[in-house]
């Protein structure tokens, strides 16, 4: 419990920090939603049949307006995992709060239309228990790195994102997520 509380107050001070340095400066505010394919990748060399599957996710954004920006979002995802382990077959779906912040650049910026890139690390908590092997559960807490690249063209954006574990999503699975996500915004 310790942990999660510690993990919650880091979230809090980013937020926190994002809101005071918002003030600064001006901010656009939007919501996305996309799709996800999720590409799990195991260590442990009695997982066989292990199969990448799709998922969806919808949030909130806040991006500073500078050329070089500041964007952090919370958003909800849901994805498949399918695999096989000393066998017995496992098809867990994971049901996640992200928190990502990232920094990026607009390479173009011209009118009404912007390019960007971005990276980033990203806090993903686990809403639903999932067992992952031998009465072991996934972890509850997973960090991710982020690359991002997007458009804005007027009020709407696209991204396609690339997620990649930094720490083990299963100790026992030795296991690491591995997303690209598409989605599909629009600013107020």
């Amino acid at each position: 419990m310790k942990k999660q509380a510690r993990y919650g107050s880091m979230i809090l001070a980013l937020c926190l920090g994002l809101h005071l340095n918002a003030n600064a400066q001006d901010v656009e505010y939007g919501v996305k939603a996309g799709v996800l394919y999720n590409m799990p990748s195991y260590g442990n060399k009695a997982v066989s049949n292990s199969d990448a599957k799709f998922g969806m996710q919808a949030g909130v954004f806040a991006r500073t307006s500078d050329r070089l920006y500041l964007q952090g979002e919370l958003t909800f995802s849901m994805f498949k995992s399918t695999y096989t382990l000393q066998q017995k077959h496992y098809d867990p779906t994971f049901y996640e709060l992200n928190v990502p912040i990232q920094l990026g650049y607009k390479i173009v910026e011209i009118d009404q239309m912007s390019l960007r890139a971005s990276l980033g690390s990203q806090i993903n908590y686990n809403l639903k228990k999932n067992d992952a092997a031998n009465n072991k559960n996934f972890n509850t807490l997973t960090y991710d790195g982020i690359l991002n690249i997007g458009t804005d063209i007027n009020r709407f954006t696209v991204d396609l994102r690339y997620n990649q574990s930094v720490n083990k999503t299963s100790k026992e699975l030795d296991s690491r997520n591995r997303i690209v996500g598409l989605s599909i915004g629009y600013k107020f």
